[in-house]
């Protein structure tokens, strides 16, 4: 059964609590006790049910929003200890804070109380002062338990809209990134692209620079957010622009990165980026190509070993005066050029061992008869699978050309 004291119009010695209104349920087989607790407990101003043992108690609390529970121990069906244990099992009333009454004020039997669950302990003989006392106590560390619940209803919000911003400016950015498939006669291109869990400033660009030359350029910008992304996606549309050919009109690799290098020093917050920038020429095959910090390119050949294609270099804000060299190669028919960010390969296995260039560079021969398309994918597997938890901590780009036609 439910009956209630409605607070209106009850004078109080002691006002609601910061003028909120609880609901306090009593739980006693014997009526008397109950209406002497009602009388005891209408001071606080609050709202209070009834139940005569732990089932109907249960039944209530289902229905009603139950914030303390006072209840007698000895009952039938249900004692206290047992309604006690068995909403301190369910995550729905769990909160909900419990106190335990007695005729008997024994240590073992308040050590039990305690032990199932029991928020607080009351002997029947405790004073109306001690009563509504430990009563208000609870009422009050259940409205802690409600503020942080709140509080963390709040930031769950902030945190999924957060998510669904980031998730919205991925997408953004992978929008940026070139198209698979034939990009020049004769240069087919695939990549992978995984957006860490945060967003960050990895990105790339293969683009057409007038009609005989193929731009190619991989970044990582250090640090995460939206900041380093702004700036990765900014440098991304410059490489796309058609002042690079008025800018460079021989597309010099090593001019662009050192230019680059004096327009961005490091910022007073330690901002720098690491970039590859790679020139190939449709007709002669020629690959001209600079790094600034970046990890080489990798080219794995048809009828030769593999080559590592960059040297090690300041990244860029490190050394404004610095001038980076352009190195070059010729590639032949069904030469691979694979770039990438050190998210590939900056992975450790459980015994804290890094995956490596060195493994990458020969998982990249081994997959080198498959399809472009599905060799980029094994390695992704190959380095998840090192890693002890599958999960990859930073971007990870990568990024393969395949120099498919005979040159003269």
């Amino acid at each position: 059964m439910i009956e209630t004291i409605n607070p209106i119009g009850v004078v109080s010695d002691e006002p609601a609590q910061k003028g909120r209104w609880y609901t306090i349920l009593l739980v006693d087989d014997e009526k008397l006790v109950r209406m002497v607790a009602k009388r005891r407990l209408s001071k606080l101003n609050h709202r209070l049910l009834e139940a005569e043992n732990g089932k109907e108690a249960l039944a209530i609390i289902e229905q009603e929003k139950v914030d303390l529970v006072l209840s007698d121990w000895m009952m039938p069906e249900l004692d206290g200890p047992g309604l006690c244990e068995a909403m301190k099992q369910d995550d729905r009333y769990r909160s909900i804070h419990f106190i335990l009454m007695t005729a008997l004020d024994q240590p073992s039997q308040i050590a039990e109380g305690l032990t199932r669950g029991a928020d607080d302990f009351l002997p029947k003989s405790a004073s109306d002062q001690e009563i509504l006392a430990r009563v208000s106590a609870g009422l009050r560390a259940r409205q802690l338990f409600l503020d942080l619940e709140e509080s963390y209803h709040l930031i769950t919000e902030k945190q999924t809209q957060l998510d669904n911003e980031l998730n919205s400016a991925s997408e953004f950015v992978r929008s940026l990134l070139p198209q698979p498939g034939e990009v020049a006669p004769g240069i087919r291109l695939s990549w992978e692209f995984l957006p860490s869990s945060q967003l960050g400033g990895d990105l790339f660009q293969v683009t057409e620079w007038g009609d005989d030359h193929l731009g190619i350029m991989v970044l990582d910008m250090s640090g995460h957010g939206t900041g380093p992304a702004l700036r990765a996606v900014s440098l991304a549309m410059w490489f796309k622009g058609a002042h690079i050919a008025k800018s460079f009109p021989g597309f010099d690799p090593g001019q662009i990165v050192t230019q680059l290098n004096a327009e961005n020093p490091m910022t007073d917050q330690g901002d720098y980026f690491t970039i590859w920038v790679g020139v190939l020429q449709h007709s002669t095959g020629k690959l001209r190509f600079a790094s600034a910090g970046h990890p080489g390119s990798i080219l794995v050949r048809n009828n030769a070993p593999s080559e590592v294609l960059g040297q090690k270099s300041w990244p860029t804000g490190f050394s404004p005066d610095e001038i980076y060299q352009t190195d070059s190669i010729t590639l032949m028919d069904k030469d691979r050029l694979y770039i990438f960010s050190d998210g590939i390969f900056e992975v450790e296995n459980a015994e804290s061992e890094i995956w490596g260039k060195n493994r990458l560079q020969e998982a990249l021969e081994k997959v080198y008869t498959r399809p472009m398309k599905l060799g980029l994918k094994s390695l992704i597997h190959e380095s998840r699978a090192w890693q002890a938890d599958g999960i990859f901590g930073d971007d990870v780009a990568l990024i393969g050309l395949e120099f498919t036609r005979e040159n003269g």
